[in-house]
C-alpha cells in the first residue's frame, strides 16, 4: 500500500513537474546587420566633425569677447553634443563606440586658435566655421542619398537642415567680421 501511495504521490508531481519547466526564451531581435565601410568612413567623420565643432565652440565661448560669436559657439555646443549623442545610439545598437580624439590637424587648428586673441580670433574661428560646415554640410549630404544602413540615413537627412542653418549663421559671421575689418582699418 505505501509503494502505491508513493507512486500515486509522484505521478501526481509529474504534472506540477512539467509546469516548473523553464520556457525557452523569445528569439532574440536580429542583430543590425554590420555597417558598409561607407557607412563607418561617415560615422566616424561625423564623430570627429561634431567633437572637433565641440572643442573650438568651447574655445570661442572662453576666448571671445564678441557676443555674437559667443552666441553661436554656445549654440554649437549644444547642437553637436546633441547630435553626438543621436550619432552614438546609431552606433551602439550595431556594437560600434564612437572616437572623440581629434586627429593632428585638428589639434594644431585648435592649439593655433588658443593662442589668438581679439579679432584675429573671431576672424579665423569665423572662417573654420564656413568651412568646417561646408564640408560637414557635403558629407551630410552624400549619406542622406547614399548611405546604405536606414537609420544613419534617416539621421543624416535629418541632420541636414541644422547643418545648413549652421552654415548660414556662419557665414553672417564671417561677412559681419570682414565689413568690421574693413571700418577699422
Amino acid at each position: 500500500m505505501k509503494t502505491y501511495v508513493r507512486w500515486a504521490f509522484a505521478a501526481a508531481l509529474l504534472p506540477l513537474a512539467a509546469c516548473a519547466e523553464h520556457p525557452k526564451p523569445p528569439p532574440a531581435p536580429p542583430s543590425p546587420p554590420a555597417f558598409t565601410d561607407a557607412d563607418m568612413t561617415f560615422i566616424e567623420k561625423a564623430a570627429q566633425t561634431n567633437a572637433f565643432e565641440i572643442a573650438t565652440a568651447n574655445l570661442a565661448t572662453a576666448q571671445s569677447h564678441n557676443p555674437k560669436i559667443k552666441s553661436f559657439a554656445a549654440q554649437m555646443v549644444s547642437d553637436h553634443t546633441s547630435n553626438q549623442d543621436k550619432l552614438s545610439g546609431i552606433a551602439s545598437q550595431h556594437g560600434q563606440t564612437l572616437s572623440t580624439d581629434l586627429n593632428t590637424d585638428e589639434e594644431h587648428v585648435l592649439d593655433t586658435l588658443k593662442a589668438e586673441k581679439g579679432r584675429a580670433f573671431d576672424h579665423d574661428y569665423a572662417q573654420l566655421q564656413v568651412a568646417g560646415h561646408r564640408d560637414a554640410l557635403a558629407l551630410f549630404q552624400a549619406e542622406a542619398q547614399g548611405g546604405s544602413d536606414p537609420a544613419l540615413k534617416a539621421y543624416a537627412a535629418e541632420t541636414v537642415p541644422t547643418v545648413q542653418s549652421h552654415l548660414d549663421m556662419a557665414q553672417t559671421l564671417e561677412q559681419h567680421d570682414h565689413h568690421r575689418r574693413r571700418h577699422h582699418h
